[in-house]
């Protein structure tokens, strides 16, 4: 009997109580412990197809790729899988792109995108734009990834705090997004996971409205259910506001034993 792992998510998106269509997009691909959150901007409904482009796009390699490591027994390492996310991402940008220059209807689009995914004690974020990844553990939220927007220039300059940040009239000004330039740049990391580790993936309308601590008393009081708590993220959301559509996704990685050959809901 080999030592395996399920994805146990919940995830959950919400037009918000001022938008008139939702934005955001979310695959998860739970047999290959791949997830995806993109949040689409640009013109009426072409941030939504930004989003869905990217997503579909994101998940639909990954899950290629992974399928072939598997069926092939090919033992990929971190460093195969951060290529893959990598080229994953550059092919729904140039995607996007061709979608927004053919299109008039779509011209000047584009969308953040968020990924994370999961190999046995590994996991990788990747990002553009200002979706984020967290990690809880031992009751403590921290952040995986930083925004690439003109905000977060600021912070890091010293310009401005993190409690000044949350005030700001410039949060929506992004540096970096997918379809807005012909080359982007992805930032990836890889961490070590942890079976009691909850992970957050989530559009900037859940951050722009709620403070991160406020997100980790969520998390406490919640004690992993997902469902329940993804529920109350967006509630508190919409209850500070709803400005935005908001998206998130919660999961955590849950060890199973079971013959190697197994293959639905596992990933190696």
């Amino acid at each position: 009997m080999s030592h395996q792992y399920v994805l146990e998510f919940a995830a959950l998106s919400d037009i918000g109580r001022v938008r008139k269509h939702n934005e955001d997009a979310i695959v998860v691909c739970a047999d290959y412990g791949c997830v995806v959150l993109a949040d689409g901007m640009g013109g009426y409904k072409a941030g939504e197809v930004a989003s869905a482009m990217t997503a579909k796009i994101v998940a639909d390699y990954l899950c290629a790729k992974l399928d072939s490591a598997w069926y092939t027994k090919l033992g990929f390492q971190s460093i195969h899988l951060s290529r893959w996310i990598s080229d994953a991402i550059h092919l729904a940008n140039r995607q996007v792109v061709q979608t927004s220059q053919e299109n008039p209807e779509c011209f000047g689009m584009g969308t953040t995108v968020v990924v994370a995914c999961c190999t046995q004690d590994k996991i990788l974020f990747a990002h553009v734009g200002d979706s984020r990844a967290y990690r809880y553990r031992n009751h403590a939220l921290v952040r995986m990834t930083e925004d690439h927007s003109v905000l977060q220039e600021q912070i890091n300059a010293g310009l401005i705090s993190e409690s000044q940040a949350r005030f700001s009239t410039i949060k929506n000004l992004i540096t970096r997004a997918v379809g807005t330039q012909e080359n982007i740049e992805v930032d990836l990391s890889v961490h070590q996971a942890d079976e009691t580790d909850v992970y957050m993936l989530c559009s900037d309308g859940l951050t722009d409205l709620l403070a991160d601590d406020q997100i980790q008393d969520i998390l406490r009081q919640y004690d992993g259910d997902l469902p329940a708590c993804c529920r109350a993220l967006i509630d508190c959301a919409n209850e500070a506001g709803g400005f935005d559509n908001t998206s998130v996704v919660l999961f955590k990685l849950k060890a199973v034993s079971g013959p190697s050959w197994v293959k639905k809901l596992l990933f190696r």
